[in-house]
């Protein structure tokens, strides 16, 4: 085969819901070529991948004839065993599944949120924009059992308080550290807040820190480590509550953003960069600690901040809000957040005053 026909191959990704179609036909290809070069036997690769011998042998044939080299080398009395051919196309197919599988998460979790926005919400149905939060993330399958759903999709702090001021959701989500950090990121988020229109709602406190790989082989412990040679960063987006935290620390310790190596790289929640993390495509991110956790990282804490939510005093006395607030208030609520390690769900759902020094 030439190497222009080589080259023919092409890489795809499809939509697919919960319930899994057939997979396609190079899939089956691969786990039957998988499960030879593990056994040396077609036929019982063949009922592995639950297809019948003589489908194995024609799938085989077809794929030899399109990619123009053979894939199996029949040897008497040791079994069957992979051509190099076969062998490296296994090895690059794991190679690129494993590279593209958290970017392919991310992009799903990103156009998931896409399509939130753009279908019409139903009557009486809040709006939550909200910066990404684990706690935040269980309300939405409390909330439709209780046959009352809530709309929500995560976007960064700014953003979030930005949609709320222009009327694009009915309640906001944003998080602010305690300290001087708060009192200096509270000015940015104060434009949006109008505390007699508005009431603030306490969701939980987390605790922040830095996300690192098991073990912390880098070894790193603050701020200023996330600068040494090799140590590879990933950040959240422009806008978001962790982006700006890390902006203010960098400020405050005379650290230019330059000298931080993945500085602008971003993904977009906790988990997408716990998630690139985990997967050795960085070395450190800020993030929650319940993320790192997630992906059994290491975590190395900061601080605490405070999680709120916001809403217009008009819509309290609304059924679908006032089931909302009684949902955060709930004791099954408050021990699903209180299980997510560096949580504390003290005073979810109560009103909270908007002053921060």
């Amino acid at each position: 085969m030439s190497q222009m026909n080589i080259k023919g191959l092409a890489l795809a990704c499809h939509w697919q819901q919960d319930v899994s179609p057939s997979p396609p036909e190079s899939t089956r290809l691969l786990s039957l070529l998988d499960r030879i070069r593990d056994g040396g036997s077609i036929a019982a690769a063949a009922r592995d991948t639950g297809i019948s011998y003589r489908n194995a042998w024609g799938l085989l044939a077809r794929w030899e004839t399109h990619l123009g080299h053979p894939l199996l080398i029949p040897a008497r009395g040791l079994g069957t065993r992979l051509t190099p051919f076969a062998a490296r196309l296994l090895e690059l197919d794991a190679q690129i599944r494993e590279s593209l599988g958290p970017h392919l998460a991310a992009a799903a979790e990103q156009m998931a949120q896409g399509l939130a926005e753009a279908a019409a919400p139903a009557r009486g149905v809040p709006r939550i924009h909200a910066s990404h939060d684990l706690a935040l993330a269980l309300l939405p399958e409390r909330m439709a059992k209780q046959g009352r759903p809530v709309e929500l999709q995560f976007q960064g702090s700014l953003a979030s308080l930005a949609s709320f001021a222009e009327g694009r959701c009915e309640v906001a989500g944003f998080h602010c550290p305690e300290g001087p950090a708060g009192a200096s990121l509270w000015q940015q988020y104060k434009p949006y807040l109008k505390p007699r229109r508005q009431v603030l709602i306490r969701l939980a406190k987390r605790s922040q820190g830095i996300l690192v790989a098991p073990g912390n082989p880098k070894k790193l412990h603050g701020i200023r480590d996330l600068t040494r040679p090799g140590v590879r960063f990933l950040n959240r987006q422009s806008g978001a509550g962790t982006r700006l935290l890390l902006d203010w620390m960098l400020r405050e310790n005379n650290i230019a953003s330059r000298s931080i190596a993945g500085y602008g790289d971003v993904e977009m929640t906790h988990s997408a960069v716990a998630a690139m993390i985990a997967s050795g495509h960085a070395d450190a991110g800020l993030g929650v600690e319940a993320a790192a956790r997630q992906f059994d990282l290491g975590f190395v804490p900061l601080l605490k901040e405070d999680y709120f939510l916001v809403a217009r005093r008009e819509l309290l006395r609304q059924p679908a809000i006032e089931k909302l607030l009684d949902t955060l208030k709930g004791n099954a609520f408050r021990r699903a957040v209180r299980a997510l390690p560096g949580y504390d769900p003290a005073g979810s759902g109560t009103e909270t005053p908007f002053s921060r020094d």
